[in-house]
């Protein structure tokens, strides 16, 4: 379920079409002459060169950076987890848009939560939904799988199986421990309160069976998914808070007919199938009473199955979440799902389509000048606080890497005003200095 192997297809798929095209000559050197250039400046997607057809328009893609001096690149597009403050294509041409694609966790680049860095984008793929090409609901491969019944276990019988098999009502699957969430702090708090089967690296307490050595590896198994299903509840936690940042960890129960017990984005709700599918940590004043609360779930099978409507009814009420999914155009890349362009294509093709719309806008004689419409609202991530205690933890190394972050952000933001290329000794230089003032 996750983007980084659909990435790697992607890349592997654009390299097959890379060498057939040169081997066999698909574009002209006069089609690749008159057609906008779109430059991936940090290297993501294999594309040495590649003339695409998106609709009526028609781009050349590279990641060649010598096609930074080429009048004919408009756009230059970066991949958020390989972006670096130290190689950027600076000085930057008044006509040359930056576009930043990232639909990965925060804690891989946090400096895009500071304006002064994501200002100077004009086009944004993210998980937000006030992205320039939105991709809040990537780790949910199709609607239907939402009221699918393929692992649902009703209730009277995961009863029964609980008994059976000695399982408690929460389960707890996590093995990346160190996170800007602290999300361990909470769940080991909880588990005073409730049983919770732990089969993740972090905080383990019951091992898996056999056949899924590694939970991490094994997420996307049939057995790992029958498993899960088996559990009430499945403590779905992201290991950083953003503002429409949901991933496959809330997705997962829900589509395996399991209640998540959520901590993430403070949105959250408006993608969610029903509005009482899903029981929401920051609903709660401590964990004890989130616990006293799953005990009443766990003890009222009624109770219990309200939260299941989309399961037990087929239905998804949400029609944002409908309407959404409907309108998405693009594969999410899941295993069964490679029949239309994935998002990172999907999002290549829109920037081609937004430079042939600006041209045509420069031709009728409208000013076109580079002008960013990208706020902080693309990319929503505040400063790690206590799960707990919702206040800054001083002991949580996260705390320190957002406010480096925030300085770095700040220095790449005044060295991109001043459009003069700068050394790296010169960059930590003034990054120091920042930290230094903000203190």
């Amino acid at each position: 379920m996750k983007s980084s192997s659909v990435i790697l297809v992607f890349i592997c798929l654009v390299l097959v079409q890379n060498l057939t095209m040169i081997c066999c000559g698909w574009f002209s050197v006069e089609e690749q002459k008159d057609s906008p250039i779109i430059l991936w400046w940090t290297p993501f997607t294999g594309e040495t060169g590649n003339l695409k057809t998106c609709g009526e328009n028609t781009c050349f893609f590279t990641e060649n950076q010598t096609y930074l001096s080429d009048s004919k690149t408009k756009v230059v597009a970066f991949y958020g987890s390989n972006f670096s403050p130290v190689n950027l294509p600076i000085p930057r041409q008044f006509w040359h848009e930056w576009a930043l694609l990232h639909e990965e966790s925060p804690k891989n680049n946090p400096s895009f939560c500071y304006q002064t860095l994501i200002s100077l984008f004009n086009h944004t793929a993210t998980w937000s939904r006030k992205s320039s090409f939105p991709l809040t609901l990537l780790s949910l491969p199709k609607l239907n799988d939402i009221t699918d019944e393929k692992y649902f276990i009703p209730v009277a019988k995961k009863n029964i199986i609980r008994v059976q098999e000695g399982l408690s009502p929460v389960v707890y699957v996590q093995s990346s421990c160190n996170a800007p969430s602290e999300r361990d702090l909470y769940v080991k708090e909880l588990q005073k309160f409730i049983s919770i089967d732990s089969y993740g690296k972090c905080l383990n307490n019951k091992p898996l069976p056999k056949q899924l050595k590694d939970p991490s590896d094994g997420m996307s198994n049939e057995d790992f998914f029958q498993l899960m299903a088996k559990y009430k509840f499945t403590i779905a936690f992201e290991n950083a808070i953003g503002d429409d940042y949901i991933t496959e960890k809330l997705w997962r129960p829900l589509i395996l007919g399991s209640v998540p017990i959520y901590m993430g984005s403070p949105s959250f709700e408006d993608w969610m199938p029903h509005s009482n599918s899903v029981v929401s940590v920051r609903n709660f004043t401590s964990p004890e009473a989130l616990a006293a609360y799953l005990h009443y779930l766990n003890d009222d099978d009624v109770a219990y199955n309200r939260m299941l409507v989309h399961k037990v009814k087929k239905t998804v009420a949400n029609q944002r979440l409908v309407v959404a999914m409907e309108r998405r155009s693009w594969s999410a890349g899941h295993e069964d799902d490679f029949e239309s362009e994935n998002f990172v294509e999907a999002f290549e093709c829109f920037l081609c389509s937004e430079i042939h719309r600006k041209q045509l806008e420069e031709n009728a004689g409208y000013s076109t000048r580079r002008q960013s419409s990208v706020d902080t609202s693309h990319y929503s991530c505040p400063l790690p606080l206590h799960p707990v205690t919702q206040k800054i933890n001083s002991e949580n190394w996260w705390v320190e890497h957002w406010k480096h972050a925030n300085a770095e952000a700040n220095v790449i933001g005044r060295l991109a005003l001043r459009n003069l290329n700068y050394t790296t000794q010169e960059f930590h230089k003034l990054v120091s200095h920042e930290i230094t003032n903000m203190m």
